[in-house]
């Protein structure tokens, strides 16, 4: 079995803006964030420290991340007590009566929330960046903690920045840009390339969220998701903490933006009112999404050349089983991008990546494919995702050695990609022969990622089936059991238990 993934009273204070200085480093943007990034352990998210007074520190992250429930609770449905932890390892609990919900001037609810707690050690805070300051293509850079994957700092750029409130933002989620992040980082800072907050981190597009999760279709790795994230700007933070008593400066904001309908809006407003639609689709998800590729055409209408909303309403409309429209709008994005003639030209190769994965997988056009995964290659020859990818592609088309190379590709160039072991581990065990060098997969694959339950599926029939190990065997296929049921997949978690049960043995 492959396993693929294809590609959301406290006390007055004073937080000062400071002029605009030279551009830092990666490393020194790194080590700033680092420096101010906390992990919020009670609800499984990040926070970004951004005051001081005293010895109380404010902490500010997600609503959703401080909620029981993980949605944009009211006070009532906050938790009672929360513990986090900052940079040095120390851990910090407080009360409900530490954590605050925060809303715009216009009292509408943003998700964003500060948790406080005091202490004697010595912490920095972030710096702010000028409200409005952040333009599209400016560096974006992302921070947080990754469930069980310690720190991770991510690079990229402002892709659509709307400096007002929009119908349905659901929160305050006016900033869209692709650095990269994962789950686990929802609160955590996004920095300028001074090493200033300016924005918070919400979510990005997340495929595991939709109906084909259990297919064949997730092996394919997708753009890494579409590579796309939704955070909160500056300016809403600064609201948000000015109505939770922390004043920001001396000076006024930049004339607010009233909040405005959809039918008012900018290419940009309706490209991110579409890819807020396209993260929180709602309870019908199928009318969410035909709502998601309504708004996502309104944007390219007034902007033909508007890559990324060619892009997300290709990928929502294969959501949506319109494989078609998704290849035109595929094919407009390769031909815009190509018009720029550059030899290394990572946009383009993602795009003929996720080209490849849709006529790998739904258009059956395995050559076409194999053309596009290698152009994407071409374009970027460190582009871990398309070797992965031509590997599923070569694996199925039994080209072995072909498969094996460019599994061993990806894993070269991204040492920790859990997947990447898990495939090869499954082609050394089914059709290699090496049972050993399967394991030896296996057990990387699942050291990378505890909770990659197909490497567990693969480990337990490798050692039940091959190497003689009966009671390990069985151990790994309950604990893939598990791991789907918690994981929302009943479909797989069933398959387990039947193989169980046809063992002669129990959950």
């Amino acid at each position: 079995m492959k396993y693929p993934l294809v590609l959301l009273g406290c006390s007055a204070a004073l937080v000062a803006f400071v002029q605009p200085v030279s551009a830092k480093s990666a490393a020194e943007i790194e080590a700033v964030a680092r420096s101010v990034s906390v992990e919020m352990i009670s609800g499984v998210g990040s926070g970004v420290l951004v005051h001081r007074q005293g010895d109380l520190y404010t902490v500010i992250t997600n609503r959703h991340v401080v909620c029981v429930e993980k949605k944009l609770c009211d006070e009532s449905g906050v938790r009672s007590s929360y513990q986090l932890k900052t940079n040095d390892g120390q851990k910090y609990q407080v009360g409900r009566s530490a954590i605050k919900l925060l809303k715009d001037a216009g009292g509408n609810k943003l998700d964003l929330a500060i948790v406080q707690f005091r202490s004697s050690r010595n912490y920095a805070v972030a710096q702010v960046a000028e409200p409005g300051s952040l333009k599209v293509g400016d560096a974006v850079y992302t921070a947080g903690f990754p469930k069980g994957e310690g720190f991770l700092f991510g690079q990229g750029e402002a892709q659509a920045v709307v400096n007002k409130r929009l119908v349905g933002d659901r929160g305050g989620y006016t900033v869209v840009y692709d650095a990269n992040t994962l789950p686990g980082m929802s609160g955590g800072g996004a920095f300028n390339n001074e090493g200033r907050l300016v924005a918070i981190h919400g979510q990005g597009d997340r495929f595991t969220d939709n109906t084909e999760a259990g297919s064949s279709y997730a092996k394919a790795e997708v753009g890494g998701k579409i590579g796309l994230n939704r955070g909160i700007p500056i300016r809403w933070v600064v609201q948000g903490l000015g109505a939770g008593g922390i004043v920001v400066g001396n000076r006024r904001l930049p004339r607010a933006v009233q909040e405005g309908a959809v039918a008012a809006a900018t290419a940009d407003e309706f490209f991110i009112a579409g890819f807020n639609k396209f993260v929180e689709p709602g309870d019908d998800v199928q009318a969410g999404r035909e709502e998601a590729v309504r708004l996502l055409s309104r944007s390219i209408t007034l902007n033909p050349k508007y890559v990324i909303a060619y892009s997300t309403r290709a990928y929502v409309n294969e959501l949506l089983g319109n494989y078609f429209p998704a290849l035109a709008d595929y094919n407009q994005v390769i031909e815009i991008l190509a018009l720029k003639r550059d030899a290394f030209n990572p946009k383009l190769a993602s795009a003929c990546n996720n080209r490849g994965v849709l006529k790998q997988y739904k258009l059956n056009d395995p050559q076409g494919a194999l053309s596009d995964y290698n152009q994407a290659i071409s374009l970027n020859p460190n582009f871990a995702r398309a070797y992965y990818n031509r590997g599923n592609l070569k694996d199925d088309l039994n080209d072995l050695q072909g498969a094996l190379a460019d599994y061993n590709q990806a894993i070269f160039l991204n040492p920790k990609y859990a997947n990447a072991y898990t495939n090869r581990g499954n082609l050394k065990a089914t059709k290699l022969k090496d049972h050993r060098g399967a394991l030896a997969d296996f057990d990387q694959a699942i050291i990378l990622n505890p909770n990659l339950a197909e490497a567990y599926v693969n480990r337990g029939v490798l050692k039940y089936a091959d190497l003689n190990d009966r009671p390990n065997g069985i151990q790994d296929l309950r604990i893939a059991a598990r791991l789907y049921r918690s994981q929302g997949n009943t479909a797989k978690a069933q398959q387990i238990r039947d193989i169980l049960r046809q063992l002669g043995v129990s959950e």
